[in-house]
């Protein structure tokens, strides 16, 4: 197969398009696909990175065959009805936008051929507004553009580049397509709560979605032996988010280091945190991301699925003052 017909697929995917047999507690309700691979970029946690050691087949913990796209435009035509967007997860490579484009395209008419109900994403890194423009010319309904590190310090070191010139592209980008523009916040690498508190709000004054990770440590990257974060931790991050998100008004405090240790609010949180939302995969409409982060044997960090929220699960990571009043437990 010529690399210009080719194209890599989560596992999932493939589990879901029926084109491997696959063992899964939870299918993906998007399908993922991954244009390109060795990014020209060294983000220090990522295997696909220009001086990772990692394999080419993994992005996170997850594997990711190569396929014909051929085969992946043929089973786009029958969908299981619970998938509701495609994603393609853009590696910096050469002519990534040129070769992106492509596969959009593709997708756009079969989308419009078969009357399939299917939004089209793509995350990709890009400091050039250009670049954004093409591809949502080609057929984007939304697209992603990861900031990952929260640290302002630590971003040029984990990351590479600048901080505010990229922060900058994305609010630009979400002033120019209103409604249409995510980020994706990785959690463990290097950051406080602080700054994730105080990015997270910016994003969401200027209308863009946050999608939160935990760090995974992936063999073969310079990260490898570092500890993803403390669930306690994902935890407090994720009820920011989500107050965030939903613009409820609330007061929080740090400590010393950084560490969101109490908030309040005039609503019940006591009520809001038992939301399930809370602790489901964040990110875009139909964005489940099943153990993206985690083995399904836990700790889960993002749930790919509904869960009750248990008063165990609650008493965690949590203590109550009052029922809008949450102190929280490191």
């Amino acid at each position: 197969m010529s690399e210009e017909k080719t194209i890599r697929a989560s596992i999932g995917t493939l589990g879901v398009l029926g084109l491997s047999q696959v063992k899964i507690e939870a299918l993906p309700t998007t399908l993922y696909l991954m244009v390109g691979e060795k990014c020209t970029f060294n983000c220090l946690y990522c295997p696909q990175a220009r001086r990772s050691n990692g394999s080419f087949e993994n992005l996170s913990r997850v594997i990711w065959p190569k396929i014909s796209w051929d085969a992946i435009k043929e089973a786009l035509k029958s969908l299981p009805p619970d998938v509701g967007r495609v994603c393609f997860q853009v590696v910096n490579t050469k002519n990534y936008v040129e070769r992106a484009s492509m596969f959009i395209k593709d997708t756009k008419k079969i989308i419009k051929d078969f009357n399939l109900p299917l939004q089209i994403s793509a995350s990709v890194r890009t400091s050039r507004i250009e670049e954004v423009n093409e591809l949502f010319a080609s057929g984007l309904d939304r697209i992603g553009l990861p900031l990952d590190v929260a640290s302002k310090e630590h971003f040029k070191k984990v990351r590479g580049g600048s901080f505010d010139a990229y922060l900058n592209t994305i609010i630009l980008a979400a002033s120019l397509f209103p409604g249409r523009v995510s980020t994706h916040l990785i959690v463990g690498l290097t950051e406080s709560d602080f700054e994730l508190y105080n990015l997270m709000k910016t994003l969401y004054e200027n209308d863009i979605i946050v999608g939160l990770f935990a760090f995974t440590p992936v063999k073969g990257t310079p990260l490898q032996n570092e500890k993803p974060p403390k669930l306690s931790r994902f935890r407090r991050v994720q009820i920011m988010r989500y107050l965030l998100q939903k613009g409820v008004e609330f007061e929080p405090e740090f400590d010393k280091r950084g560490n969101l240790t109490f908030l309040k609010s005039s609503v019940n949180l006591n009520e809001i945190i038992r939301n399930p939302s809370i602790y489901q995969t964040s990110g875009c409409p139909s964005c489940n991301r099943p153990f993206y982060n985690e083995s399904p044997r836990g700790p889960i960090y993002s749930y790919p699925y509904r869960i009750e929220v248990s008063e165990d699960i609650i008493n965690e990571f949590t203590e109550y003052r009052n029922p809008k009043e949450i102190s929280f437990k490191d």
